[in-house]
């Protein structure tokens, strides 16, 4: 999957120097040069086998996944965060427990049909992007996620606003509105789940 929400860096904008020392790659010194060693290690982490649905509702194999995502280039990845974020997420030492919730959740979900198989998927991505359990990629991640669980029950994979024609900034802007929309009324998916459709 290609992700068309990935951030993007100019070439002119260094990485702090608190943020480099976490970097396995020496050479990255630009936003740039950090998203696109992202991206090649997104690409080559996800080329694998699909994980069945046992697989994937496990709280081990998410780490596991966000490892594989970005383990090529930062130090922390697939380790839970172990300090607050200013952009939401829950207090850091509540993240394995909630991450076990959420996998316990969707389990449920799944196996009473409550929703949609789209419908379980978005709230399972909601979900996870809410608790934020990773320093960074946490976006990335939960779209891998929710990708990899709406196919293992049989749906079509997710195409997260490619098809609107929009630039990268305008499509980010209209996630990121349907994440708060859902953020502020935990009935109403209908922005984030017709987005990840469109």
């Amino acid at each position: 999957m290609t992700d068309p929400l990935a951030p993007i860096g100019d070439g002119h904008t260094e990485v702090p120097d608190d943020v480099r020392e976490h970097l396995i790659p020496t050479y990255i010194a630009t936003l740039a040069e950090l998203y696109e060693a992202e991206a090649e290690n997104v690409a080559a982490g996800t080329l694998g086998r699909r994980p069945d649905l046992d697989e994937l509702l496990d709280d081990g194999y998410l780490r596991e996944l966000h490892r594989v995502m970005f383990g090529e280039v930062w130090r922390w990845a697939g380790r839970y965060r172990q300090t607050d974020v200013n952009i939401g997420g829950v207090d850091w030492h509540e993240v394995p427990g909630r991450v076990r919730l959420l996998v316990d959740d969707t389990k449920y979900w799944v196996d009473t049909a409550t929703s949609d198989h789209d419908e379980i998927a978005i709230r399972f991505h909601h979900r996870l992007v809410q608790i934020h359990p990773f320093v960074n990629g946490n976006g990335r991640f939960g779209r891998f996620a929710a990708e990899y669980l709406v196919e293992s029950l049989g749906s079509p994979r997710f195409t997260w606003g490619i098809n609107l024609a929009l630039e990268r900034s305008a499509l980010r802007e209209r996630y990121r509105k349907a994440l708060q929309r859902l953020d502020a009324d935990q009935d109403d998916a209908k922005d984030l789940l017709g987005f990840a459709r469109s």
